[in-house]
């Protein structure tokens, strides 16, 4: 075969370009000879001298092509264009010496650029065909520094509270590495046009040339062909790449901002960033231009963008899929499992038992090739969807996070021990079934041992312990006990406070993994926002977790709750909880949001808590009888809209307390009948009801029965059908508040017909013991003044003399202006019949001072 024709023929040009070679030849002996610079042509034409060399065989067309293995699609775009036969410059002449002369990302020149307006100024030196082996690289850029940055994975994980961190955007500048071109016939005017080239692996660059053009003369000068100065190509995947995460970057800096003003104009920025920077990686993943791993890596962040701040759920399960398909036939197993993870949260929008039947697969396949990191994330990911998906899988949760601890336990992973078995204790106290207590303080008690060991310590895990036991002691009514863990948790916050272990904003908890002998490549840069590498023998998994604001904001509201129960502080709750709400209303974001969505579920979380502050500072004002505070928590509420069906249920109870402490009655009564607080008469709780509204539904009953005490309001049968009602779901409650409180209804009304002396006693004798095991100030206040009212009215002698004394001195504790003025007039009453005039008159006045203050509150 002829040497030209290696790379096919050149069509109806070949001869035509012969002759212009030849001829061009010709001018240019012919241009030495006339004007005598002989050192200055050698330099920019040494080869004319010598004439026409040997030239050079090309290889077969079947070895043309130095990437044999290279993508079909690739080769087939890229495929060498056919060249004239002509002759070829020997490769050791110093014509093929000569380094050939490229040209610069400049803006493109004029098409003759060594004239000007006619005149001949210097020679051009022509493009000069390099003397390379077929096998030699052409014009490519370095893609190492786009397939090894990290690109973002997910960022939500197992369990919520949200908040993966992003992966710096690729902004390594683009590095072209440039060789001489393979040999070729020149053309006459040759237009070389740099490339960005791709990996071997992909195929062979195009060779790309313009037709040539028949020089020109002017002014009978002859002049030699003078090469254009081709525009450089740019490659426009590095600059879409940049662009999307720009976007990304500045859409995610004020997604807080966004999050608590929701304006229509800084939304719809938001959503214009975003949607810039979807479609730039769109643009991207449609290109032919991609290597398989940033394929993969592409596709797992445009769908990570996808399932965050859209609802395209279709189409993030068919872009993940694509990248699954990838990741397996390359075998990139760390992006296969983190595409897989993000594909079971996508999945679980749309169809929970699918996501539970893929999800058992993937750990069944992380557990055959002991990929251990990668079963701890896919079966805490489990736990979290058994959560999410109502009370009646928490067993399954708590059976998954088991066997998450039993792999930790035999494995030394302490630190996903210790996870493990925290979740587990807060799923049982969420339950609150019978034995509740005794399962969470075995979590506790397992954890604890653990906690002398520094390695395993984390802050997040320490605070998590410290409220998990707390908030155990709450449920229990211990409210000596919870004092003194509440200041163990103050002092362990106040040490971490300055502790540069645990940022401010941080969101995020780093749980330690040992290494595994021999392991593949399944923890990368790609997959930190599920599983982070480390150095030292470990790797990370990242969980969610609680912020040093948020902890610093549940300690509040908890401190509020404890001292509610001191009778020397009656108003530090509302102070505490006044904290809370101050905190949380602070500029500074909670932790680093990475979408919009995340943001609002952080600023929702952070509104509901504030919300829940309000309405206890509404109930706490509302047993000092102050119901213009009242008011304004009502107002709070309402203004914050909470959407939670907990906080909903408790502001309309506050809203019925109100009522009823305000003497408005008839709305009262209409709360307290609303079928939200609808009780089963079989005394079971009402099905699908949570422990709350039971509890609730419980107390707006109990309010009935005090109301129809009220002469307008009396209905007997209603009474004593209410009365058996509540009689088998109020004497067996495990909670001793509820019992109490329903000793103290039972023990104060009057039924027709009447109770007998002994229960009145037996009730009263409860309600006492009640007050004084819970601590509760209050109750302790009506349980003196009622056995004064019922056991003691028209008594002459010591023993009712002291008894109402003791009401007089609890209620003054109790700081409830309305049973201080109760108290005292039945103390003016026993200072009459004992004859002591002087102090009855003082008393009495001081009561009826009291009843006014009272009832001037009611006037909001």
């Amino acid at each position: 075969m002829p040497p030209g024709e290696a790379y096919g023929s050149q069509g109806q040009h070949q001869q035509q370009q012969h002759q212009l070679f030849q001829q061009a030849v010709h001018q240019a002996q012919q241009f030495e000879h006339q004007h005598g610079h002989p050192d200055q042509h050698q330099q920019h034409h040494p080869s004319l001298q010598h004439g026409p060399q040997p030239q050079t065989l090309l290889p077969h067309p079947q070895f043309a092509n130095p990437y044999p293995s290279g993508n079909q699609q690739y080769q087939h775009q890229h495929q060498p264009q056919p060249q004239p036969h002509v002759q070829y410059v020997h490769p050791h002449s110093a014509y093929a010496q000569q380094s050939a002369q490229f040209y610069t990302s400049a803006a493109p020149q004029q098409q003759y650029p060594n004239y000007n307006n006619g005149a001949f100024q210097q020679p051009a030196t022509p493009i000069q065909p390099a003397s390379a082996p077929m096998s030699a690289q052409m014009q490519f850029v370095d893609p190492s520094y786009l397939q090894q940055a990290p690109l973002p994975s997910p960022h939500s994980n197992a369990f919520p509270a949200s908040h993966p961190q992003q992966i710096a955007a690729m902004s390594v500048p683009v590095h072209r590495a440039i060789q001489p071109q393979a040999h070729r016939p020149m053309p006459l005017k040759a237009s070389p046009k740099l490339e960005e080239s791709r990996p071997p692996s992909r195929g062979t660059p195009k060779l790309l040339s313009k037709e040539p053009r028949r020089p020109s003369s002017s002014a009978g000068v002859t002049k030699l062909p003078a090469t254009s100065h081709a525009a450089a190509h740019v490659e426009t995947l590095p600059l879409l790449l940049h662009v999307a995460e720009d976007c990304f970057e500045k859409a995610n800096a004020a997604t807080h901002q966004v999050a608590r003003s929701m304006t229509p104009s800084e939304v719809a920025e938001h959503h214009k960033l975003v949607a810039t920077g979807l479609a730039c990686l769109d643009v991207a993943l449609k290109s032919n231009k991609l290597w398989p791993r940033l394929e993969a890596r592409l596709c797992l962040r445009y769908t990570s963008i996808l399932i965050e701040e859209t609802t395209n759920v279709m189409e993030a399960e068919t872009t993940l899929t694509r990248g699954i398909s990838v990741c397996e036939k390359h075998r990139f197993l760390d992006l296969k499992y983190c595409s897989q993870f993000l594909l079971m949260k996508t999945l679980f929008q749309r169809n929970q038992k699918a996501a539970f039947k893929s999800i058992e697969s993937h750990i069944a396949d992380c557990t055959t090739y002991k990929h251990v990191p990668w079963i701890y994330a896919f079966r805490f990911l489990k736990a979290a969807f058994h959560l999410q998906s109502g009370t009646a899988a928490d067993n399954h949760a708590i059976e998954n996070l088991r066997k998450i601890a039993g792999i930790a336990n035999q494995r030394g992973d302490r630190a996903i021990f210790v996870v493990a078995m925290l979740l587990e204790g807060l799923a049982h106290l969420s339950t609150m079934k019978d034995d509740w207590a005794t399962r969470v303080q075995m979590c506790i008690a397992q954890v604890s041992k653990l906690q002398l060991d520094e390695s395993t310590r984390t802050p997040q895990t320490d605070v998590l312990l410290l409220l998990l036991d707390l908030a155990c002691s709450l449920h229990q009514k211990t409210h000596h006990i919870s004092a003194q863990k509440l200041n163990t948790l103050q002092r362990r916050l106040e040490e971490l406070k300055q502790s540069q272990d645990w940022s401010p904003q941080s969101g995020e908890m780093m749980l330690p993994i040992n290494w595994t002998q021999n392991a593949q490549q399944i923890i990368s840069a790609d997959t930190s926002a599920v599983l982070r590498p480390g150095e030292d023998g470990v790797d990370y998994l990242i969980l969610s977790a609680l912020g040093k604001q948020e902890a610093w904001a549940l300690a509040y509201a908890f401190n509020g709750i404890v001292a509610h129960y001191k009778a020397s502080t009656p108003g530090r709750s509302s102070g505490m909880w006044g904290e809370v709400t101050r905190l949380l209303e602070d500029s500074k974001p909670l932790a680093s949001a990475q979408s919009l969505p995340e943001a609002l579920k952080q600023a929702e979380w952070a509104r509901e808590l504030s919300c829940y502050a309000h309405i206890l500072t509404g109930l706490q004002a509302s047993t000092l009888s102050d119901w213009a505070k009242v008011k304004t928590c009502l107002q709070a509420v309402e203004e914050n809209e909470p959407r939670s069906e907990f906080l909903s249920i408790l502001a309309f109870y506050l809203e019925g307390v109100f009522y009823q402490g305000t003497a408005a009655l008839e709305k009262a009564i209409a709360i307290w009948k609303d079928k939200r607080f609808d009780m089963d008469w079989s005394g079971a709780p009402k099905p699908g009801a949570s422990r709350i509204e039971t509890e609730l539904s419980i107390l707006a009953a109990l309010n009935r029965l005090w109301i129809m005490q009220e002469p307008n309001q009396t209905d007997d049968a209603e009474t004593a059908e209410l009365i058996e009602l509540l009689r088998p779901i109020c004497e067996d409650n495990p909670d001793q508040e509820i019992r109490t409180v329903y000793n103290l209804v039972l023990s104060a009304i009057r039924m027709n017909p009447p109770l007998s002396i002994n229960q009145i006693k037996r009730h009263i004798q409860q309600s006492l013991s009640g007050a004084q095991q819970t601590s509760n100030t209050q109750y302790l206040s009506m349980a003196l003044n009622i056995m004064r009212a019922r056991l003691f009215e028209n008594v002459v002698g010591e023993q009712a003399l002291k008894s109402a004394k003791a009401g007089s001195a609890q209620a003054r504790k109790s700081g409830n202006v309305l049973w201080m003025s109760v108290a005292d007039g039945m103390l003016a009453q026993s200072f009459e019949m004992q004859g002591a005039l002087a102090e009855a008159k003082a008393t009495h006045e001081a009561g009826v001072r009291l009843a006014n203050e009272a009832f001037a509150k009611t006037q909001v």
